[in-house]
């Protein structure tokens, strides 16, 4: 159970990672927005990553199943 949490904690690192340039320019656009649109673009950039980070699993069942039926294709 604990390695199966350390390796979920292990993708969300990787996943965060790669998602840091895109993590940086909302976060730009965040600080130098004001007013409403500062508070929706946070809150935007905040839902996002955590849908990203939900859907973790699902994105890497599909990958699997694509490169699977390319292999069986060929």
């Amino acid at each position: 159970m604990i390695k199966k949490i350390w390796n979920w904690f292990v993708e969300i690192i990787k996943e965060t990672l790669n998602l840091s340039w895109t993590l940086v320019g909302l976060v730009i656009a965040t600080l130098t927005l004001t007013g409403s649109a500062q508070q929706i673009t946070g809150l935007a950039t905040i839902i996002t990553l955590v849908i990203w980070l939900l859907t973790i699993g699902f994105r890497k069942w599909y990958v699997d199943y694509v490169q699977v039926a390319v292999l069986l294709v060929h």
